[in-house]
C-alpha cells in the first residue's frame, strides 16, 4: 500500500511538473505566457519581458533577456532551459470561465451522490 502512495505520488509530481516544462518563444510570446511558462516570471517582469522586445525589435541572444530589469543571474539560470528564440509556446492556455467551473462542479458533486446511492 506505502509503494502505491509512493508511486502515485510521483507520478503526479512529474505530470504537474511537465505541464509547466514547456519552451518559451521569448521573441514572440505575450506577458501571459511569459508568466504562466517561466517560473520567478510574474505580471509585471513578463510585460517588462514584452516592454523591452518592443523597444529593442528582437532578442537577438537567449541572454539578452538578463537586460530587462528583474532578471538577473539567479532568475536567468533557473529558466534559460526553457527560452527559445525562434521555438516554443507564445500564448497562454485558455482559462475556464466561471461558469464553465460550476459545471464541472456540480457534475462532479451529482457522480459522487449517485455512487453513494449505489452502496
Amino acid at each position: 500500500m506505502k509503494i502505491k502512495s509512493i508511486f502515485l505520488a510521483a507520478v503526479l509530481s512529474i505530470a504537474s511538473f511537465s505541464a509547466f516544462a514547456e519552451t518559451v518563444n521569448i521573441n514572440k510570446a505575450d506577458a501571459p505566457a511569459l508568466q504562466h511558462y517561466l517560473s520567478g516570471v510574474g505580471e509585471v517582469k513578463s510585460q517588462s519581458i514584452v516592454k523591452y522586445r518592443q523597444e529593442h525589435k528582437r532578442f537577438k541572444k537567449i541572454e539578452e533577456i538578463k537586460n530587462v530589469k528583474g532578471i538577473g543571474d539567479t532568475l536567468f539560470n533557473k529558466i534559460k532551459s526553457s527560452l527559445s528564440l525562434t521555438k516554443g509556446v507564445t500564448s497562454a492556455p485558455a482559462r475556464s470561465t466561471k461558469k464553465e467551473m460550476t459545471k464541472k462542479t456540480s457534475s462532479k458533486k451529482k457522480t459522487k451522490a449517485t455512487k453513494t446511492k449505489k452502496k
